[in-house]
């Protein structure tokens, strides 16, 4: 008998509109989280993927960039929300502004340079201008072609309600009712604080974000980097044939989950490098331009203990990755490398990966080459570690579509820990934000990730 892809049977089911459809998908999966199991429909169903669009995209707050891209007035790159182009700009006052890139005349689009830097924007079309923080600023033959009738004020271009910045991190929000951007982050502020804010001049891009584009939804990189470090020592089993990440399954032993409220999530780590690295993995030169002594005490001995970040998300769309790896066997040590990534939705089996190489803008220069070689090595267009992730990632997609998979009625299972001895557990001794598990072998994060997931993709 031939099945929806709600999962039920039969012509009473196919007769119900799609809203009904899926709105009946949405509380069925949140029962089945509720139960360790998941649909992989969520990967695969344009709906659904419509559904993200309207009410993950247009209404949390999103990462578009980073403060040293656009670092004098007049510089701009251009992003994305969802399907949405903008414009991110800084002003000739040093705000920051996020501009939908098309013309309010004839919708055109009015930037296609990638970046650049000018005090206005003209419309190829018919001429219309923009200054560069979005304000109309004229057209052709004005007076003659309008007279007094046009309202520069009603005519600038469109500007994201809400922009703001932490620890050089620039979010937007297209929501007019949203929550401030503090609010929304909560307890991931700290961890931002301790993994980009030790040292007082900061962290910079190091150049244009690299983008390539992989067969997969773009949820399984954004559950991964916030909790999955289960599948290292397997997937990842290349590193230690490579000698890039000497003893990789060993990294699992100094490992744990952080999960915080709202969906974000985290992997942490007691430190996979011993003396001379300092503070979780830092090469001797590098630790010597940190300030520890302007952390909160709490902060500064988190930060000397050396426990720290190795991947997290903070949801829906933007993961950090600070791990160690090695880029010559022969000839190079261990080198931490920072990278900032998001995870673009283009459609439901397709993601375009953006990734920001950083780097301490005081550290020596010989490190920070080194650093960008190895990251990009390891987690770049074409570096070995991604190339096992991406493979990876492409079933989900594949099992949603799947009609076989719906007709017997596949979940995929997210139960790893509930169970288990040796599995997963809350560390009732954590002193610091947010709720830490014992050890990385449960799926606690990827749990919650998916329930603020349904929460928002549900409307509640």
């Amino acid at each position: 008998m031939n099945t929806d892809r709600t999962g039920g049977s039969g012509a009473s089911a196919l007769a119900r509109p799609a809203g009904e459809r899926t709105a009946a998908f949405l509380a069925e999966v949140a029962e089945d989280l509720s139960q360790g199991v998941l649909s992989p429909r969520v990967f695969s169903d344009p709906d659904v993927y419509e559904l993200e669009i309207e009410r993950i995209f247009s209404r949390c707050w999103v990462y578009v960039g980073h403060v040293t891209e656009i670092p004098d007035a007049g510089d701009y790159v251009l992003r994305y929300i969802g399907r949405d182009q903008f414009i991110l700009s800084r002003d000739e006052s040093g705000g920051i502004n996020l501009l939908l890139n098309n013309c309010m005349h004839r919708a055109t689009r009015i930037c296609h340079a990638e970046k650049g830097n000018t005090s206005h924007f003209r419309c190829p079309y018919h001429g219309w201008i923009y200054r560069n923080n979005g304000d109309w600023n004229g057209a052709p033959q004005r007076r003659r072609a309008y007279g007094d009738k046009l309202d520069p004020r009603q005519w600038g271009l469109r500007r994201a309600p809400h922009v703001d910045t932490y620890q050089g991190l620039i979010f937007a929000n297209l929501d007019p009712a949203a929550i401030s951007l503090a609010d929304y982050l909560g307890d991931m502020r700290w961890y931002l604080d301790v993994t980009f804010g030790l040292s007082q001049a900061g962290m910079r891009t190091v150049g244009d974000p690299h983008r390539w584009q992989v067969p997969a939804n773009w949820k399984s990189g954004a559950e991964n980097f916030a909790a999955d470090a289960y599948h290292v020592p397997n997937l990842h089993r290349s590193g230690e044939e490579t000698g890039t990440f000497p003893n990789i399954a060993a990294a699992l032993n100094r490992q744990f989950h952080i999960a915080i409220n709202g969906g974000h999530g985290m992997v942490a780590n007691t430190g996979f490098l011993p003396e001379p690295w300092k503070y979780g993995g830092w090469a001797p030169e590098v630790a010597e331009i940190f300030d520890l002594g302007k952390l909160p005490p709490d902060q500064r001995a988190f930060v000397e203990s050396g426990t720290c970040l190795t991947v997290a998300t903070i949801f829906p769309n933007l993961s950090i990755i600070r791990v160690p790896a090695v880029l010559d066997p022969n000839s190079t040590p261990p080198i931490l490398f920072t990278a900032i990534r998001q995870w673009q939705p283009l459609a439901p089996g397709l993601t375009e990966i953006w990734s920001w190489p950083m780097e301490w803008a005081a550290a020596p220069a010989e490190f920070n080459r080194l650093s960008y070689d190895t990251g990009v090595g390891s987690f770049g267009p074409s570096g070995v570690f991604e190339q096992d992730d991406t493979v990876a990632w492409m079933g989900p997609v594949q099992a949603g579509d799947s009609h076989f998979g719906r007709r017997a009625g596949m979940k995929l299972n997210y139960q790893l820990g509930e169970g288990g001895k040796d599995g997963f557990g809350i560390n009732h001794e954590w002193q610091y934000p947010g709720t830490a598990t014992t050890t990385v072998y449960d799926e606690f994060n990827q749990r919650r990730f998916y329930q603020r997931w349904q929460q928002e993709v549900a409307g509640q």
